[in-house]
């Protein structure tokens, strides 16, 4: 968005009926710590519904003077977005949903290398006190994150504009100072900080952990160790003036170094300089890929070389060996195992798709559906091709994988690297966008995850 383009004046041209919907004349006029818990969630729906409309109606007919608008519109709706969610999550800090008498001040969780705490085995409550908050949960937002730390960085470039930018020029002075600034000695690009967060959040949008439940921990060094639940104490009685039982350690220590993780994209010249939308599917192309590839990761990591230890790999998990088709009481088998060890509840089971299809066929003597059992009906089943299903002795067994993913930790860098190569596929005609993310994975509680293996088709 161009340093003279207003949002809030174009948030009135081209999204009327959403200030209508929220009752306001301009975005400034939404008060959102005024508003009920109700409307909060309701205003967030219409700002994606809207967003969604404005996104689809930026096609290769319209011209670039309205595109350049709608895209600032979109923008616009995603900061309000953001400000519903650092909203919802002030109240849950207070543990109430009620308005608030006034809209406070952003403090979001610090990340600066130190030991962070294992609250409730890895999870952090809604009750911990901001100093203590070292994780976001899924549904917390790391741009809002990164906008608490330098909240007028860069306000009004868009994450699209920044990227051609890159290849085009730049046509603003915001873009050529992002551009200045984030050159680094190896000719690439560091994206400002918080473009980098818009790019994460839309990373952490398409991947199933994420969806699972598992925690993001946003990383200001290479270096980041948190406690690890390693075995629950043991209480004992004791008569007066006796000596107090023995425990074993209730802590040990996981360090998180993050692994670079690249994806390279392919975009003609012409595509950059005649595309109106090539601003939104970018990044969207990019980021897709790298959730992918972070799903595998943090679920099958091998933990050698430069690969994270995903779940799979990690000691202290419960595995049941299935040697057969999934059936639901395999995954309460599992679900068992996890209650078992005081390390539940279950907040997903992961698995590929094929392994999904089996159980949703499953059929009664008389040919009948299956109903879920009751235990299980709560429980999302998600779905990954990261997931492989040639392993094993017939070379087509799978993995499922259940636990309660808030114990699941992605430590992930804050800034991300953008390098352009314009010479290596210059005879196409064509530019290479090679962005690296750097992440690692931690487990909080071992035996708040369970693989049942050996399944089959």
């Amino acid at each position: 968005m161009s340093g003279t383009l207003d949002s809030g004046l174009l948030v009135k041209k081209h999204a009327p009926q959403f200030l209508k919907s929220i009752d306001a004349r301009s975005m400034d006029d939404a008060a959102l710590y005024r508003m009920p818990w109700a409307d909060l969630q309701k205003a967030k729906r219409e700002a994606r519904r809207t967003a969604g409309d404005l996104i689809d109606a930026v096609t290769d007919g319209v011209d670039e003077r309205r595109a350049a608008e709608l895209e600032a519109c979109v923008d616009a709706l995603g900061d309000f977005i953001s400000g519903v969610d650092w909203e919802a999550d002030q109240r849950t800090q207070l543990g109430s949903r009620e308005p608030r008498e006034h809209s406070g001040s952003a403090k979001m969780p610090e990340c600066l290398g130190r030991t962070a705490p294992a609250i409730g085995a890895g999870l952090i409550e809604s009750d911990a006190p901001a100093d203590e908050a070292f994780s976001l949960r899924a549904d917390q937002s790391f741009k809002v994150y990164a906008q608490a730390k330098s909240p007028d960085a860069y306000r009004g470039l868009s994450l699209g504009k920044y990227l051609r930018a890159m290849t085009l020029g730049a046509n603003s002075d915001l873009e050529h100072r992002a551009l200045s600034e984030g050159t680094d000695s190896a000719g690439g690009y560091t994206v400002p900080t918080v473009l980098s967060a818009q790019l994460i959040d839309m990373l952490r949008a398409d991947s199933v952990v994420m969806a699972a439940g598992a925690q993001s921990v946003p990383m200001a060094r290479d270096n980041l160790s948190f406690a690890k639940v390693a075995s629950d104490p043991v209480p004992a009685f004791r008569a007066e003036a006796a000596a107090i039982a023995e425990s074993d350690p209730t802590f040990s220590q996981v360090t998180m170094t993050p692994k670079s993780l690249a994806v390279m994209v392919k975009v003609s010249r012409e595509l950059l300089d005649d595309s109106v939308n090539i601003g939104t599917a970018l990044p969207r192309i990019i980021t897709k890929a790298m959730a992918v590839e972070m799903d595998k990761a943090a679920l099958i990591g091998s933990g050698t070389g430069n690969e994270p230890t995903g779940i799979v790999n990690t000691a202290g998990i419960g595995t049941t060996a299935l040697a057969g088709a999934p059936t639901y009481a395999s995954l309460l088998a599992a679900q068992t195992g996890i209650a078992s060890a005081n390390a539940g509840p279950v907040s997903a089971f992961i698995m590929h798709p094929r392994d999904r299809g089996t159980l949703a066929g499953l059929v009664d003597t008389t040919g009948q559906p299956l109903n879920v059992p009751n235990a299980l009906s709560g429980i999302p089943f998600l779905t990954t091709t990261a997931l492989s299903i040639t392993d094993g002795v017939g070379s087509d067994e799978s993995t499922v994988i259940c636990g309660n993913f808030a114990n699941l930790m992605i430590g992930l860098r804050n800034d991300i690297r953008i390098e352009i190569l314009k010479e290596r596929y210059a005879d196409t005609h064509q530019y290479g966008f090679v962005a690296v993310a750097r992440f690692d994975v931690g487990v909080s509680h071992a035996s708040a995850f369970h693989t049942i293996t050996g399944v089959t088709a």
